[in-house]
């Protein structure tokens, strides 16, 4: 199901919005190319008067990016009249690396007679084989650096046109491409490795198949139990507005249950992955997945049966070409029910009789291809008021070549000649909470021992140390599984029927790594958010990108670590930044296709609801109700 009509303020651009928003940016700032072409949120106090109070509905606005002579200008665009409202211009910015600017440097590559008496020189003839991967140049005081939006691009060797390269890497040979002129500025020709003989094959009908699993699916023969309108989806008590951001990818908006605010706006704001191994040809390789490529820009278009499975709704996403037309992404968010298990089950010792509801959860999903990963972010709502978010992290592992077949230093062997380097994968979560509204109070819960005496004469008792998050420097903290550590959220006006305030609380799941480089080092300063699992802020409408706006080559781009002072929070509207990491030390069994790993956290409501707020659920069927006896 596409083509979702436009109504809701916070709804995402459709594709005739965007055409009027890019071509006013363009004729206002003539010369320049677009960067990307986005609803501008209204201002969230606008929003809420329009909400809660019958105040006047937000003009719809676009935020176009253009890249110009060596800044970046964002152009404010009114949607109605297609005036522009604003135009902000900032000085040695760098714009991403675009679709369009990722094509044009690869191809320049093979172009390039260096690279070609290069690959010549390792035996390479057959330039049709060879693979270009164009990746972010890094802050590493390299001279191109002061004058040139550059990216190095790697190669590798397939053996036919749709093979996997990566289990071929050319070693050691870098192609410094500018971005912006489409040309080879430098080439680096090092040690000539010997290609590796490594199989990375696992295309069907290459790779043998088993026969003996049967076909499996899901129905739901009476039809879907959520709705889309104008944007707004509805399911159970829950109420959300689903958006693609060109450099954050999927985003919620406006998450509500039963009326009562929640989430007001969550996303993936920023992603790194930093490698871990020295070798020359791979320290320098730390991507910020969001900043430096978009998030949004490399969406899939996803398949029924293949990426989402039962029945499915799908919204579109439309992004801006260089020359602002609209590129359609379809099928770019998939929503859909799936069964979540047990929702709750007692069987009475005493009598018998059994009691027991099955779950739901409802699916937000979107799924970005970044180079050789892919990454799905998957939001799930539950019937029980829980938030869940999980990124599935799948694709091929980045390659180095052994020398002489010693293993690298900081890489695992995992096929002929053939290694996978060390790396981590830092994803940070922007989640603006409004709990029952915008005033809130952050705590940090922790389980500990009551010592023995005459408050705890058996030596048993345990209980919970809440202590009070006031600052941002307070707010600065570590997950730590061994005493149970979480963040709560809570209403600073309201209580429930027990006299608590109503909240919600932050429950680390699978994936706590923080950042492992050396302080001080490039990526340390480029990624701070790294540092710490969690971040609070008070709500800036300004601060939306922990890692700055526009990182793309820029030693110190700002971000959370710039932004995030002593500010107050009591009583604020607070923002948590959360970081989920993975650190990977790859196995034998993550090659040639890694099978699926995923890490995330969970939003649970805490004194949210005086009690279970499942009692209603229909039990799942006559042939699950019985008694023993």
């Amino acid at each position: 199901m596409t083509g979702i009509a436009t109504t809701h303020p916070l709804a995402p651009l459709q594709a005739d919005e965007l055409t009027r928003a890019a071509g006013a940016a363009l004729a206002a700032v003539p010369g320049t190319r677009v960067v990307s072409a986005a609803r501008r949120e209204p201002a969230k106090a606008d929003y809420l008067a329009w909400r809660d109070h019958d105040g006047p509905r937000p003009a719809r606005e676009a935020l176009v990016v253009l890249a110009g002579d060596r800044a970046v200008e964002e152009i404010v665009v009114d949607l109605a009249g297609g005036d522009v409202r604003s135009r902000t211009r900032i000085e040695g910015a760098r714009p991403p690396i675009t679709p369009e600017d990722y094509e044009a440097a690869a191809a320049c590559v093979l172009e390039d007679e260096r690279v070609r008496a290069a690959l010549r020189a390792r035996g390479v003839e057959d330039l049709e084989l060879v693979q270009v991967d164009v990746l972010p140049s890094g802050a590493l005081g390299h001279a191109l650096e002061a004058g040139h939006r550059f990216g190095r691009a790697v190669t590798y060797l397939r053996r036919d046109p749709s093979d996997n390269g990566y289990a071929r890497p050319i070693e050691h040979l870098i192609a410094y491409v500018d971005l912006d002129a489409h040309r080879v500025l430098e080439v680096e020709d090092g040690e000539r490795r010997p290609i590796p003989a490594a199989d990375g094959d696992y295309r069907a009908g290459v790779v043998p198949r088993r026969e003996d699993l049967r076909p499996f699916s899901l129905t739901q023969p009476d039809g879907v139990s959520f709705t889309v309108d104008g944007g707004e989806v509805r399911w159970h008590r829950w109420t959300l507005v689903p958006a693609i951001d060109p450099q954050e990818g999927l985003v919620l908006h406006d998450v509500r249950y039963d009326g009562r605010p929640a989430l007001f706006r969550g996303s993936c704001a920023e992603m790194i992955v930093p490698y871990g191994e020295p070798d020359p040809m791979h320290n320098w390789r730390t991507y910020f997945d969001a900043g430096e490529y978009g998030l949004g820009a490399c969406l899939n278009s996803l398949e029924l049966g293949c990426d989402c499975l039962g029945e499915i709704t799908y919204l579109d996403a439309h992004l801006a070409d260089h020359a602002g037309a609209p590129r359609r992404i379809a099928n770019a968010i998939c929503l859909h029910e799936e069964d979540a298990g047990l929702l709750w089950k007692h069987t009475d010792h005493a009598t018998g009789h059994v009691e027991m509801r099955r779950g739901r959860r409802f699916v937000v999903n979107a799924m970005a291809t970044v180079g050789n990963y892919e990454y799905a972010f998957r939001w799930y709502l539950g019937l029980d008021g829980g938030i869940e978010i999980e990124v599935q992290l799948h694709g091929i592992v980045s390659t180095i070549a052994l020398a002489d077949g010693r293993p690298p230093a900081g890489s695992n062997v995992v096929d002929r000649g053939l290694a996978a380097p060390h790396h981590q994968h830092l994803f940070c979560f922007r989640l603006d909470l409004d709990v029952d509204g915008t005033a809130n109070q952050v705590s940090e819960i922790e389980s500990e021992p009551v010592p023995t005496g005459p408050d705890n004469p058996l030596g048993n008792a345990f209980r919970p140390r809440v202590t009070p998050l006031r600052t941002e420097s307070e707010a600065r903290r570590d997950a730590d599984e061994a005493a149970g550590r979480v963040w709560a959220v809570t209403s600073a006006d309201r209580t429930n029927a027990h006299g608590r305030p109503t909240g919600y609380r932050l429950v680390p799941g699978h994936g706590t790594a923080t950042l492992l480089a050396q302080p001080g080092s490039s990526v340390d300063r480029r990624a701070g958010f790294a540092r710490h699992t969690l971040w609070v802020s008070p709500y800036d409408a300004e601060e939306r990108f922990p890692a700055g706006a526009y990182p793309y080559g820029h030693a110190d781009p700002g971000g959370l670590a710039a932004f995030s002072r002593d500010r107050p929070l009591e009583g604020e509207d607070v923002v948590l930044w959360y970081t989920v990491g993975v650190t990977h030390f790859v196995r034998p069994e993550d090659w040639p296709i890694m099978p699926m790993t995923k890490a995330g956290l969970a939003l649970q409501p805490v004194g949210f609801f005086d009690r279970n707020p499942t009692l209603d659920i229909p039990p799942p069927g006559p042939h699950c109700r019985h008694e023993h006896g």
